[in-house]
């Protein structure tokens, strides 16, 4: 009887330590992987990437996608959006992107930032950016016909849009503006004309090439010393 004890201590005693590595492991993989099962399936959902439109995993993939999604605090990518989106020229046409467009967005703060959309019309939000950012927001978008040019008219714009409402809390802006969607449940994804006919008669620039060696504004006016 007086060897049992001990014997029975020591097994207590690595039970004890081994369903303590159990918990120390199970922290440890749950801080690096999202277990939320909403969220997966969210990640799982945007489907693989087509690398015949863009460079993937890169600032200019999965253009009118919601960036939210993987860019958020449950990752999967390794940088964090705060907001983000995809401008178009018209309602339709997919390949038709706006780059250096100007997008401003104000806070119930008076606050205002502006940021400038890539080559293939994506333009994000890090936390870092907007440090005092608040919902609910208001947006407009500004494309003009030189960004960054000096002559009279090259800051002229070519179209002008604001958002009838406000952002509530989403930072995806497709996740309202949906590609291939117009009706009661979607906008559509957002556009600087309401018809293909429109964008067709302003002639606006658009890239063939995104990325490429173009130069190009990536300030707004009001930001540039």
């Amino acid at each position: 009887m007086q060897e049992t004890q001990p014997r029975d201590l020591r097994s207590r005693v690595g039970q004890g330590l081994m369903v303590s590595a159990g918990m120390i492991f199970l922290a440890g993989f749950g801080s690096s992987c999202n277990l939320d099962p909403v969220h997966r399936a969210g990640v799982k959902n945007l489907g693989e990437e087509n690398s015949g439109q863009y460079p993937p995993e890169s600032e200019y993939h999965r253009p009118g996608e919601p960036c939210g999604v993987c860019h958020s605090k449950d990752g999967p990518a390794s940088t964090e959006y705060v907001l983000g989106g995809t401008i178009f020229w018209g309602p339709d046409r997919y390949d038709r992107r706006v780059d250096q467009a100007y997008v401003r967005i104000g806070g119930p703060e008076k606050t205002t930032r502006c940021f400038v959309t890539n080559c293939n019309g994506n333009f994000y939000v890090k936390p870092e950016d907007y440090q005092n950012l608040k919902f609910p927001l208001l947006v407009s978008v500004e494309r003009v016909n030189l960004p960054g040019g000096r002559g009279a008219n090259d800051e002229k714009p070519i179209a002008v849009r604001r958002m009838a409402g406000h952002i509530g809390r989403e930072g995806s802006c497709a996740i309202c503006h949906i590609l291939g969607l117009r009706d009661f449940g979607s906008p559509g994804q957002i556009r600087l004309f309401d018809t293909e006919q429109a964008v067709d008669a302003a002639r606006p620039p658009i890239p063939k090439d995104c990325p490429n060696a173009a130069p190009r504004q990536t300030l707004c006016p009001e930001d540039r010393l």
